[in-house]
């Protein structure tokens, strides 16, 4: 009985591959054939006007339209715990929006959305990191709100705010430059195609982040999903 099971199993498994191959061939020759009609209506295009032509598609609505990834389980886990407050959602959801490509540095609004020039290294510009201040009137809270909102989410390790070297000048005063960062293991806004592309500066700074996670009754919970 086990055997003839069996058999039938490998006959149902040998007959799906076949299934596959033929819908492949299949798949291959209508390629082949609509890249011939193609060649064919160009060439004859071309023997009529005696201009050079060609086909495009319709351009991809998403293409190089910027957008996060948020990991899902891991926010579903502060979200049981009751980790953020409703201020600190309702801040990293505005945030999202200024998420510097492969750093996740939360940079200013005019250098997120700034229309991208050709790479010249005599003209490259780096992305100016976003302050509290700019912080504060890119999401609508005043200054002294966004700045305990921000300490509060850097406590909880969701955010970091590394110092840089040098100094600059903010509403009148000299200050060493400090640059807010979003923890990747909550949301990236870096591609995740088979390997995480995300900057290896930022992946070290976050790497022991979130191990120390308890629920509402004290009782250790880990990370669902760490990826460096």
């Amino acid at each position: 009985m086990a055997e003839d099971k069996k058999s039938v199993i490998n006959l149902m498994e040998e007959a799906e591959k076949k299934a596959k191959a033929r819908d492949f061939e299949k798949d291959s020759e209508i390629r082949t054939k609509a890249e011939e009609l193609k060649k064919s209506m160009l060439q004859q295009l071309k023997e009529l006007t005696g201009e050079e032509h060609y086909i495009a598609k319709n351009k991809d609505p998403f293409a190089g339209e910027p957008f996060n990834q948020v990991m899902h389980r891991n926010l579903d886990l502060l979200n049981q715990i009751g980790y953020l407050t409703q201020a600190e959602e309702s801040t990293l959801f505005k945030l999202q929006a200024y998420l510097e490509f492969k750093s996740n540095v939360i940079i200013c609004r005019e250098d997120k959305f700034k229309k991208k020039k050709k790479y010249d290294e005599d003209d490259f510009e780096l992305p100016r990191a976003a302050t509290v201040s700019d912080i504060a009137e890119m999401i609508g809270k005043s200054r002294t709100q966004t700045s305990l909102i921000l300490n509060s989410l850097k406590e909880k390790e969701i955010l970091l705010n590394p110092e840089g070297a040098g100094q600059i000048e903010e509403n009148g005063r000299t200050i060493s430059p400090r640059t807010w960062i979003v923890n990747p293991y909550i949301m990236i806004c870096a591609p995740r195609k088979n390997e995480v592309k995300l900057d290896k500066l930022t992946m070290r700074l976050f790497q022991h982040s979130l191990k120390n996670l308890k629920d509402q009754n004290g009782k250790k919970v880990k990370l669902p999903v760490r990826f460096f």
